[in-house]
């Protein structure tokens, strides 16, 4: 694998972000950042230690992947910063990533001995709300996770739950045509895998569920994704990012931006007042 395309990942949406390294499409290692400092302290020494510890010049660096969100404030511009500033110094290319998408990557197993289902992937959004989007997960076969939602929506916790709990699964179809069905016969098969589904509950996953588990109905719990696959981890972006490498689907390192879950308080508050300016 001398030849094999780099890929540095990079997460910071999470509360302690990490930093990947793959080769070909095989994981060579990832590292936690500290969590006693903030990650714009830790996030620059960490990838030269991790790419110092195999060998690797930052120019041997072919693509950086990077969590853009959805996420908080902080963390998203920290990453995408760095992530930027070190594809445009080497000349690597930059891959942003779905932060929830990375997280549906990472999926396992599912509750029940289920092979395959609908996962809704929850990112706190402050305010007691959450950022989700729904993914088909396949875990036997290790493919992508196809997204069920066009995008992600941000809904209160509450509502998130009252919303899927014990409903039928309904997915989005036209939005997952174009996706990647290098594991189904075609189309229509992967509508009647999904539809097999209807009499089962969407499960949950996501770092949003630390604040809200215990607080809900105790009878969900066979819902619930196990605990180990619930936070964005810089592994899970840089499976995304390899699959959208070998597709050489790259974005623009002047453009690429933080995804944010929501607009600050303040952000919020101006827009009120001019929406009340206007209606006046």
């Amino acid at each position: 694998m001398e030849n094999a395309p780099k890929i540095l990942a990079l997460e910071t949406t999470d509360a302690q972000g990490s930093v990947a390294l793959c080769v070909g499409g095989e994981m060579l290692t990832s590292r936690r950042l500290e969590t006693e400092r903030r990650s714009a302290q830790t996030l620059a020494p960490t990838i030269r230690e991790t790419l110092a510890e195999f060998g690797w010049a930052p120019g041997d660096v072919d693509a950086v992947a990077v969590a853009v969100g959805p996420g908080s404030f902080t963390g998203l511009r920290v990453g995408v910063a760095t992530a930027k500033m070190f594809a445009w110094a080497v000349g690597a290319k930059i891959i942003g990533v779905d932060a929830l998408e990375a997280i549906a990557s990472e999926i396992e197993r599912l509750p029940n001995g289920d092979a395959a289902g609908a996962v809704s992937v929850g990112i706190d959004a402050q305010r007691g709300d959450a950022a989700v989007r729904r993914f088909w997960v396949e875990t036997a076969e290790k493919g992508a996770p196809l997204p069920l939602d066009d995008r992600y929506r941000v809904t209160s916790v509450k509502k998130w739950f009252a919303e899927e709990k014990g409903c039928e699964f309904v997915g989005n179809f036209d939005c997952v045509k174009n996706a990647d069905f290098a594991r189904f016969l075609d189309f229509e098969v992967f509508i009647e895998k999904a539809k097999s589904s209807a009499a089962k509950n969407v499960y949950f996953c996501g770092p949003s569920l630390d604040r809200w588990r215990n607080k809900g109905d105790e009878n969900i719990e066979t819902q619930f994704v196990d605990r180990a696959f619930w936070a964005p981890t810089a592994v899970g972006v840089a499976r995304v990012a390899w699959r959208r490498f070998e597709a050489g689907d790259f974005d623009d390192v002047w453009s690429i931006l933080p995804i944010y879950s929501r607009l600050a308080a303040a952000e919020e508050r101006a827009q009120e007042k001019a929406a009340i300016r206007n209606a006046e």
